[in-house]
């Protein structure tokens, strides 16, 4: 099986071709990010060393990030250009996941690219009998978080280093092609972060203390509880956690509409987060940060001296909320969460004062 490879996330504008696993021709250099004059020109001079054309290229292997907003975008539409042309099978791979290949040690691998200001993007991946298996799917996160929960699961990790290639890219490609359970999908950009704008959005709410004078108004969620708000929860088993004389939960409200709640526990002077959600479309909005941070305000008036909580290991947004605001890692517990048969460990979080 014949394979082009395309890499166009980073700086490094690469093209492979590979027979199988065998490197034919690769050609990967830093161009600045000016990949749309280079990258036609590379990929014509690789088929005209290896003696080959796109007709007979059996596999498009492409990385869809993340990385370079516009790189992967040039990289994506070349591929499903050539796609379209001669309706070749084309694989997406993501920037992580092609990393993770310059790792040959077996056992788990984090892969870490660095996206500045303590951000990272980050994946978790086991390499036994030379397969790459995924444990973490790619997030954006704070590398102190990725740091901190490698260390409470106390995993002898090897981090992948160096720059990325289209032949480790092609691999990647090839071992996903023809794996049992592969399906094809859409060939489509992973951005893991939403644009500048969208981050900076702004939306209008209120933080009120739920009450029995108000209980009334969490009726209104009781029908869209499950697809807008939290799937693993019912709206019983809330509004029968909510009016507990030891919970103390908190809306946020516009327009009176509720938008987020957040609740927890009392019990003695310890506390446990119970829940914290926000309705899908005000997601991303400040609003679960305003919901902990008036719950720990809560905390401290009335004198509570611990908090802690768990929370599902691939849950990144969730971490990186809980660790902004200065919960730390104590623990892990094994195999806590199962949805659909997707078993989780639990990151076991606290907050003293």
């Amino acid at each position: 099986m014949k394979i082009l490879s395309i890499d166009t996330a980073s700086d490094v504008c690469g093209v492979s071709i590979l027979e199988d696993t065998n490197l034919i021709i690769r050609d990967d250099s830093n161009t600045g990010r000016t990949h749309s004059e280079f990258l036609m020109p590379k990929i014509k001079s690789c088929f005209e060393k290896a003696h080959l054309s796109l007709s007979d290229i059996d596999l498009l292997v492409c990385d869809i990030g993340p990385g370079s907003f516009t790189g992967i975008r040039i990289g994506v539409a070349t591929a499903k250009a050539f796609q379209d042309s001669i309706n070749i099978p084309t694989v997406g791979i993501s920037s992580l996941e092609a990393l993770a290949y310059n790792v040959k040690v077996e056992g788990p691998i984090a892969s870490i690219i660095d996206c500045k200001n303590g951000n990272c993007y980050f994946a978790l991946y086991e390499l036994k009998d030379g397969i790459y298996k995924n444990l973490i799917p790619p997030v954006a996160t704070k590398i102190d978080t990725c740091h901190a929960i490698l260390q409470v699961k106390h995993l002898p990790v090897t981090i992948a280093e160096g720059e990325l290639n289209s032949y480790n890219l092609g691999l990647a490609g090839l071992n996903k092609y023809t794996s049992s359970d592969y399906q094809p999908q859409p060939l489509l950009p992973l951005y893991l972060r939403k644009p500048q704008a969208q981050r900076q959005r702004k939306t209008d709410f209120e933080i009120h203390d739920l009450s029995t004078s108000n209980y009334n108004l969490l009726n209104q969620i009781s029908e869209n509880f499950n697809t807008e708000f939290d799937e693993f929860w019912n709206f019983e088993t809330l509004l029968d956690d909510a009016k507990s004389e030891n919970s103390h939960y908190m809306l946020a409200l516009n327009s009176g509409e509720i938008i987020g709640f957040a609740g927890i526990k009392l019990s003695l002077d310890s506390a446990d987060v119970m829940n914290i959600a926000v309705k899908k479309e005000f997601r991303n909005s400040g609003i679960a940060t305003e919901l902990l941070q008036n719950l720990i305000n809560y905390c401290k008036d009335n004198h509570i001296k611990n908090i802690f909580l768990e929370v599902n290991e691939k849950n990144f947004p969730a971490i990186n909320l809980y660790s902004k605001l200065g919960f730390k890692f104590i623990g892990i517990r094994k195999k806590f969460y199962n949805t659909a048969g997707n078993i989780s460990d639990a990151l076991v979080m606290q907050m003293n004062f």
